[in-house]
């Protein structure tokens, strides 16, 4: 199925129309025609991203990286206890968080602290830049959960892998992969021989809040 095709059917289920789609993008709808008719073949980010929301599901799913609509995996959207915000972490390059406030939760999600997420390393999973991800402390992960690692006492988000590797004397080793959400950015490979580098991981993901609710 074609970009065009999935953005027509995905608006379809949703019950909206084209002019609903292009007021929503600030767009004129003969620009929403020529998406569905896949007359622009590549959208760039700054296209994708807010016709996913629009559309609600991912660009993963738009662009046909998968089959999961809702794409999330795990992670709940959530809108009221006190956690704190304990400033940002990138979907990108780690970054430093000092504290900063204090939020309001659901009082059964089972959370510790909160932090605005910077960057689009995790679009894929429809964390955007300026959203709110909601972590769980917890010193592992399974393989393929999100989850927030220091790397030198910077801090990353990324789904978490363990890898199993041979080194180059063909010695069985195992690595730390942290893959991004979005096929922009190369995986972060942690751990093996001459790894001069100190990675944690202080929560689990287990949920956010979009900027846009």
């Amino acid at each position: 199925m074609s970009m065009g095709e999935r953005i027509r059917r995905r608006r379809q289920e949703l019950g909206l129309t084209v002019e609903e789609v292009s007021r929503a993008l600030g767009k004129n709808r003969a620009t929403v025609y020529r998406y569905e008719r896949g007359d622009i073949e590549d959208l760039p980010t700054t296209a994708l991203e807010p016709l996913s929301r629009v559309l609600q599901t991912t660009p993963s799913y738009l662009a046909g990286w998968t089959e999961d609509v809702d794409g999330i995996e795990g992670l709940l959207a959530v809108r009221s206890r006190r956690v704190p915000l304990v400033g940002a972490i990138a979907c990108g390059e780690p970054i430093c968080a000092p504290e900063i406030e204090v939020l309001e939760v659901e009082a059964d999600l089972q959370c510790d602290c909160a932090m605005v997420c910077r960057g689009d390393s995790m679009t894929g999973a429809r964390i955007y830049d300026g959203d709110i991800v909601y972590l769980r402390r917890q010193e592992d992960v399974e393989d393929g959960q999100i989850a927030a690692v220091s790397i030198d006492g910077e801090l990353t988000l990324k789904r978490v892998f363990k890898v199993r590797d041979l080194d180059d004397e063909g010695r069985v080793i195992y690595r730390t992969e942290l893959r991004a959400e979005n096929p922009r950015y190369a995986p972060i490979r942690l751990g093996g021989p001459g790894e001069t580098r100190r990675a944690d991981i202080l929560g689990l993901a287990v949920a956010f809040r979009s900027r846009l609710t």
